[in-house]
């Protein structure tokens, strides 16, 4: 028995990982589609979906009931999607600007050698995760392989890859922020 919308945000409401489930099944497609219209890589617009369901799971408290949950959620999904597009518009300006302004590039090398560090550290971070969340995000987004692809490889469900990822980036940017904050108070 299918329940409504309104049944699963209150069971969502409970923390009930199942009625969070049923509503991915619900409305993955609806809001990867919504992506895919704007963004040139299923793999950006698997990357909302994930941002979008990690916002309804934490904002679940704040979810009514009495609203229609389509609308919610894909008003969620905009909102990623122009803040994704809006941070690649910015970023690809950045590079222009880098490689029009060669006269600073000696700030370039001190950028790639932060950046090395800090795809170091997210090493160590990712080292970290439990085994099997570790290796559904190595398979996502080193190996950059799709949740049906990931779902396929491992025998299971595109909702369990879901959950992983989403426990996996949550406690990557606690780490990020507990290194943030030891760094900041430590001197």
């Amino acid at each position: 028995m299918e329940h409504p919308d309104n049944i699963l945000i209150k069971k969502l409401k409970d923390e009930d990982v199942s009625a969070f489930d049923e509503l991915y099944k619900r409305y993955h497609s609806k809001v990867f589609q919504l992506a895919r219209r704007f963004l040139p890589y299923k793999e950006d617009a698997e990357e909302i979906v994930q941002a979008v369901f990690v916002a309804v799971w934490e904002n679940r408290i704040r979810i009514e009931e009495d609203k229609s949950f389509s609308s919610y959620i894909l008003s969620i999904a905009r909102h990623t999607i122009y803040n994704a597009l809006r941070k690649a518009v910015y970023r690809q300006a950045y590079i222009e600007y880098l490689g029009h302004n060669n006269t600073e590039n000696a700030y370039v090398t001190e950028d790639i050698v932060l950046f090395n560090e800090l795809e170091s550290h997210l090493h160590d971070i990712i080292e970290k995760l439990p085994p099997r969340c570790r290796e559904i995000t190595r398979l996502h987004h080193k190996d950059g392989l799709s949740y049906k692809e990931i779902a396929a490889r491992l025998s299971i469900s595109i909702s369990t890859i879901n959950t992983h990822l989403t426990k996996a980036l949550n406690f990557i940017r606690q780490q990020i922020r507990q290194q943030y904050r030891d760094n900041t108070t430590g001197y």
